[in-house]
């Protein structure tokens, strides 16, 4: 995997740049179409709300990148292989990137970014066999992760959503290569939904709402060509990227 973990503590310096140094670091199942009735039942992952593990070990590769006497980078090792890393990106003395690795020391379970670097999380990433396949995250800064999403092929194709920021899931979306294709919504958080849109290219086609709350759609609105305007973007699911 390219690091030896021979004794406790080792530091380097005198990196050409940072982006060298961290170039060292580099190494969500989609639900059936969404029906109407009762909301979906939400599969979401405890994730960062589970306690999380914690990077330390008895061996440790220390860099100071920009020879400012702190270090920047470290490889952190357990029982002679990499257990996880830690990356000061903004050289603030501050962690604000964690790497975790699976048993072979080489292939990438976990990462956590703080992309504002105010200390605290804003995006956890999961992997499997080096996969990203699920990403959680806080999308406005406000120290609760609100947002969910599972990944295939690099596309997002499913998406769990918290609007209220009050820790229940009212939003539920399926994706195909990164493209919306419907959305479900609880907007009076009862549980049950009362909105469906459909989407056709990323682009809404549909709305069906449920006026007298039976849990069916009983009135329906088209969208008109001229007013969908342009399709998003798709999303695809990057690591370090919210």
């Amino acid at each position: 995997m390219g690091i030896q973990f021979s004794g406790t503590l080792k530091v380097t310096a005198n990196m050409s740049n940072f982006a060298h140094a961290v170039a060292g670091l580099a190494i969500l199942a989609c639900l059936p179409a969404l029906g109407c009735g009762q909301s979906p039942s939400s599969t979401l992952p405890r994730g960062s709300m589970a306690e999380p593990a914690v990077c330390k070990g008895n061996q440790v590769i220390a860099t100071d990148v920009n020879e400012d006497g702190r270090v920047d980078i470290e490889h952190v090792g357990r029982n002679g292989r990499r257990y996880c890393t830690k990356a000061d990106m903004n050289f603030d003395g501050k962690v604000d990137m964690e790497r975790f690795y699976e048993g072979d020391g080489g292939q990438v379970a976990q990462e956590r970014h703080d992309f504002d670097f105010d200390g605290r999380l804003d995006q956890l990433s999961f992997f499997e066999g080096g996969q990203l396949v699920r990403k959680e995250l806080d999308t406005n800064f406000d120290n609760t992760i609100d947002t969910w999403l599972w990944c295939g092929s690099g596309w997002v194709i499913r998406a769990e959503r918290d609007r209220g920021r009050d820790g229940k899931v009212d939003v539920w979306e399926l994706y195909a290569n990164g493209l919306i294709t419907e959305a479900q919504y609880d907007d009076d958080n009862d549980g049950r939904v009362e909105k469906w849109d459909s989407f056709r290219a990323g682009k809404l086609v549909l709305t069906q709402h449920d006026d007298n709350r039976d849990g069916e759609p009983d009135r329906s609105q088209d969208m008109p060509l001229q007013s969908m305007g342009p399709a998003d973007d798709a999303l695809r699911c990057e690591r370090g990227q919210l």
